[in-house]
């Protein structure tokens, strides 16, 4: 099992779990090689800043820099640049920028967290790459770096270079990192001690659009949400939410639109998808029932669906998110 040096980048405000998660996905790679006898770890895991000592987080909490960034000595098998709230202001450090792009050509793998993709990006390493970053911030990569091509959907992607969603993906991101460097049983098992999949399907749409949505001040239209989550197999085309919101189509397509910021159908489209992956994580049930409990006219508008959408198979998504054995 190779072993490798992780240094995880970060600075003055940094988002803490941008730097905690990663690591503790690390931290409990080796917890289970040691468990399964390995004798060396694979991963050890150095912080790295503009300068060596403590680093104030986001939160308060200041967390303990060992390296400088512009250390020369400092090689990476793995670099992952962290990001936050004040990513903007640190992008325009441009003595930090230059040490982050030595840095990460002495890196043998490279890769962000959340916003840390606009100090990647500041690196050059992004140029005529596909990369995602938070939603909030996609639009700014993409206005600032245009040479960039940003999927703000993802919840990480490699292109190259790795890059990730915002927070928790870099939760996300490592795993896969895990899985890539030593296999899936060694993430799977790690994913489970975390208790977190091994790979979510779907997008940042779905954290963004529709948790906003849950948050809806009109009291009529929130109980219509909580209704289609409830009932996904339901009558769901406009005609009948806007029969049952009391509104003509139009009004309520307006009104729900504006609203939600999606169409009722694509809305629907998505809680159903979410209830399908709940049936493929949860029960043995074929795919032809998964589809008809979760709303879908057939297996092959699921199919269709999942590919679209997710783009995986609903076969393929259910071999990905194995559940335990009993």
């Amino acid at each position: 099992m190779r072993h490798r040096r992780v240094v995880l980048v970060v600075f003055d405000g940094v988002q803490g779990l941008d730097v905690f998660g990663p690591a503790d996905v690390f931290y409990f790679a080796n917890w289970v090689a040691e468990q399964h006898g390995e004798p060396a770890a694979p991963y050890t895991i150095e912080i790295a800043a503009p300068r060596p000592g403590p680093v104030r987080t986001a939160a308060g909490p200041a967390l303990y820099a060992t390296s400088a960034v512009g250390d020369p000595d400092l090689r990476p098998d793995l670099l992952l640049i962290a990001g936050g709230l004040h990513v903007e202001a640190t992008a325009t450090d441009a003595a930090f920028i230059d040490d982050l792009t030595a840095l990460a050509a002495r890196s043998d793998e490279v890769g962000s967290i959340c916003t840390g993709a606009l100090l990647l990006a500041g690196t050059g390493l992004l140029d005529g790459r596909t990369a995602t970053t938070h939603w909030a911030l996609a639009d700014t990569l993409a206005r600032t770096h245009p040479l960039v091509e940003v999927d703000a959907d993802r919840i990480f992607h490699y292109d190259g270079v790795w890059t990730s969603a915002g927070v928790t993906a870099g939760i996300d991101l490592s795993l896969e990192m895990v899985r890539t460097h030593h296999g899936a049983a060694l993430a799977t098992e790690v994913a489970r001690h975390l208790v977190v999949y091994l790979r979510r399907a779907g997008g940042q749409q779905q954290y963004s659009a529709h948790l906003a949505a849950q948050a809806s001040p009109n009291e009529d239209l929130a109980d219509l949400l909580a209704y289609i989550a409830d009932n996904p197999a339901a009558d769901l085309t406009v005609r009948a939410l806007a029969e049952r919101a009391h509104m003509s189509e139009r009004s309520f397509q307006r009104l729900f639109t504006d609203d939600v910021g999606t169409s009722p159908a694509r809305y629907v489209e998505r809680v159903r998808l979410d209830a399908a992956r709940r049936l493929l994580e949860l029960t043995g049930d074929g795919i032809a029932t998964v589809a008809r409990r979760a709303g879908f006219r057939n297996a092959e508008t699921l199919h269709r669906a999942f590919k679209r959408v997710l783009g995986v198979t609903p076969t393929d998504y259910r071999a990905r998110f194995p559940r335990p054995t009993p």
